[in-house]
């Protein structure tokens, strides 16, 4: 069995948050299944949260918990790209409040065009279309997303 990791559960560990204990959980019991992997993104991502000065730091990080980088399948690409566009499919049109979904247009002081939602590849759907098609499980704490765009996957909080 391979088990996929999300960039939250290894920040959670690094910042050793609200969520590291489980994510140790979760880990420790991926690992006695079999692989733990994390994608380009998730490698990239982590890069990013700024706690390794060089690759070479992110790869002992990594080599200590076992973990490596796998490169998603063209199926795994095609079902992120497949869940992405559900989102798009989905998303409202204007501005949406996250707090209350209070919706709303506004437009730009400077050209005055309608401002809308940016499009683009969200690395989440990346993430979850390598986990739902080349792995069994996936380690994250966006349980909501995931559940939402990849129904079959399995979340492990």
């Amino acid at each position: 069995m391979t088990t996929a990791v999300d960039t939250n559960a290894l920040l959670a560990l690094l910042h050793d948050d609200r969520h590291a204990d489980a994510a140790e959980r979760a880990l420790r019991d991926a690992y006695t299944e079999g692989l733990v992997v994390i994608t380009p993104i998730v490698y990239a991502e982590t890069a990013a949260d700024g706690q390794f000065e060089t690759s070479e730091a992110l790869n002992t990080f990594l080599a200590d918990l076992s973990i490596d980088v796998a490169h998603p399948s063209s199926e795994a690409l095609f079902r992120s790209g497949e869940a992405f566009d559900t989102y798009i499919d989905r998303r409202p049109d204007c501005l949406q409040c996250p707090e209350c979904g209070t919706q709303r247009t506004a437009r730009c002081p400077e050209c005055d065009r309608e401002l809308t939602p940016r499009q683009h590849i969200a690395a989440d759907f990346l993430i979850g279309g390598h986990a739902v098609t080349d792995t069994e499980a996936l380690v994250s704490f966006d349980t909501g997303f995931y559940r939402t765009y990849f129904p079959d996957l399995s979340v492990r909080p």
